[in-house]
C-alpha cells in the first residue's frame, strides 16, 4: 500500500488513486482535486496558488480622515502632526477642548521637569542644597505619577536633589555643632 502525499493516510487498492506524472507521488483522486495538483515542494505539477486581487482602495484607519482640533483641516486619521504645526499625543481624534486640555497639561509637565533640573543643579552648589533638595524632593513626590513617563529620569533628579540636600544638611550640622 501507498500513502497519500496530501492527507498522509494509506491508500487501499480499492480507492481511486492518481500518481503525479512528474515526481511519481501517490494521491487519492479527491485529495489531488481538492488541492489542485501535486503537494511535493518544487514539483512542476504542484498546485499554483491563486493570488488575491489587489484592493481597489487602501484604508488608512477608522474613517480615513479626522479634523485637526487646532485648525479644523481634515488630515489622515493615522497622523499625529498636522500641517498647521499642531502635534497630538495619539492618533485617535480629539475634540478642540480635549486638545487644549492636553496642551495645558503638557506645558505644565514641561515646566515641572525644567524646575526639577534647576533644583537639582542648585543642590549641587552646596550652600542652597538643603533647601533646594527639600523642594525638589517634595515636587518629585507630589507629581510622581506625571513625571514617571520619561523612564523616571526627572523623578531621579528630584529624589537625587533631595538626597544631596540631606547630605549637605548633615555636613553643615556636623561642621556647625562639631566645632
Amino acid at each position: 500500500m501507498k500513502r497519500c502525499s496530501i492527507c498522509k493516510t494509506l491508500i487501499p487498492n480499492s480507492d481511486v488513486t492518481l500518481v503525479c506524472a512528474e515526481c511519481n507521488s501517490p494521491y487519492h483522486q479527491v485529495c489531488w482535486q481538492q488541492l489542485g495538483g501535486c503537494a511535493t515542494y518544487g514539483c512542476k505539477a504542484a498546485a499554483i496558488p491563486e493570488k488575491p486581487s489587489l484592493p481597489t482602495s487602501v484604508s488608512r484607519g477608522w474613517g480615513d480622515d479626522k479634523a485637526c482640533p487646532q485648525c479644523g483641516d481634515m488630515i489622515p486619521s493615522s497622523l499625529i502632526v498636522c500641517r498647521c504645526g499642531a502635534r497630538f499625543p495619539w492618533a485617535d481624534p480629539m475634540t478642540p477642548d480635549e486638545y487644549r486640555a492636553w496642551l495645558s497639561d503638557d506645558e505644565q509637565l514641561k515646566r515641572r521637569r525644567k524646575q526639577l533640573v534647576y533644583l537639582f543643579l542648585l543642590s549641587l552648589l552646596g550652600l542652597p542644597a538643603p533647601v533646594t533638595g527639600a523642594v525638589a524632593g517634595i515636587q518629585a513626590y507630589r507629581f510622581r505619577k506625571n513625571l514617571v513617563g520619561e523612564v523616571g529620569t526627572y523623578l531621579a533628579l528630584g529624589y537625587g536633589a533631595a538626597v544631596i540636600g540631606v547630605i549637605y544638611a548633615l555636613v553643615f550640622a556636623l561642621l556647625y555643632f562639631g566645632m
